[in-house]
């Protein structure tokens, strides 16, 4: 069954924030279109939550926040489920997570070799069963204590696949470590800039806004950018700060394990390891970070 499984090969980030959109037009002004029909996303990782955390600071918690994730995020719902068999490209642990889902949804769902245990956890939540009460029973403590046994042996597995913590003070060793080019050189050497790690990384946030119209009308639209893109960045007269593709791998960790911990308590990682299983070279971030 798929809910037993790790998280989907797609995050779930292209819901609430959309590979590309109309954000803007003129003379007209454009606002988000009303959602008619809820969304409910089942089955959502803890990994994923992760990146709508990150995605939350970025477009609602600044000055202006994006009205268009918010309405997204307001009408859709989120059934959490656990992760009972972590697989090796898994490290959620190492960014302080757990592989099964206790908040941040609305009900979180523990699969059992008998049934499904599951607990609300919002009010949200309790209006999507309230028309299925016939169909549940409370939870005795027997399922109770298995739930926690099943949680328990995945945090087991992790632990013993990724046994070694991460520097504490990860993001002043990135800065330290910055110039050093052969430190950053011998990750980067199989790297073959396919962009499979940030195509499929729930954290990632950059954007790209483009006009396109005429002299009475234009409209502007926003699609996904990348740092490893040669272009990003780039300013008008062509001037680039990161011309070489090493200061665009480096910038990814700047980005992910520094800036973004530095500036909110947590790090734009959530161990989905789908960096890992996308990466053509077979580059494992957990390698390099742990060497700091």
């Amino acid at each position: 069954m798929a809910l037993r499984q790790i998280r989907a090969a797609e995050p779930i980030k292209g819901f609430l924030f959309k590979p590309r959109e109309r954000v803007a037009k003129f003379p007209e002004r454009l606002e988000p279109e009303p959602v008619k029909t809820p969304t409910l996303l089942f089955g959502v990782k803890g990994c994923d939550l992760r990146g709508i955390l990150v995605h939350k600071q970025m477009f609602l918690a600044g000055e202006f926040a994006d009205p268009f994730f918010a309405e997204r995020l307001k009408n859709t719902a989120l059934v959490g489920a656990d992760c009972p068999a972590p697989q090796p490209s898994c490290f959620c642990n190492l960014l302080g997570l757990n592989p099964y889902v206790t908040e941040e949804v609305d009900i979180s769902l523990t699969v059992l070799d008998d049934g499904w245990l599951i607990e609300v956890l919002s009010a949200r939540g309790r209006d999507l069963i309230a028309g299925l009460k016939d169909g549940f029973q409370p939870a005795g403590s027997d399922l109770i204590q298995r739930r926690e046994a099943q949680r328990a042996t995945a945090v087991k597995i992790l632990k013993k696949q990724n046994p070694q913590d991460w520097n504490p003070y990860l993001p002043k060793a990135i800065e330290e470590r910055t110039k050093d080019t052969e430190f950053w050189q011998d990750g980067a050497e199989d790297c073959v800039e396919c962009f499979g790690c940030l195509l499929t990384c729930p954290t990632c946030f950059c954007y790209l806004l483009y006009d396109a119209g005429n002299a009475e009308r234009f409209e502007r639209a926003r699609v996904w950018d990348f740092c490893y893109i040669p272009m990003y960045a780039r300013v008008g007269g062509g001037a680039n700060p990161r011309p070489g593709f090493l200061q665009r791998f480096i910038n990814r960790f700047h980005c992910k394990f520094m800036n973004f911990k530095n500036q909110h308590g947590v790090y734009a990682c959530s161990g989905c390891g789908r960096c890992f299983t996308t990466c053509m070279g077979r580059i494992d971030i957990r390698k390099i970070l742990g060497a700091l």
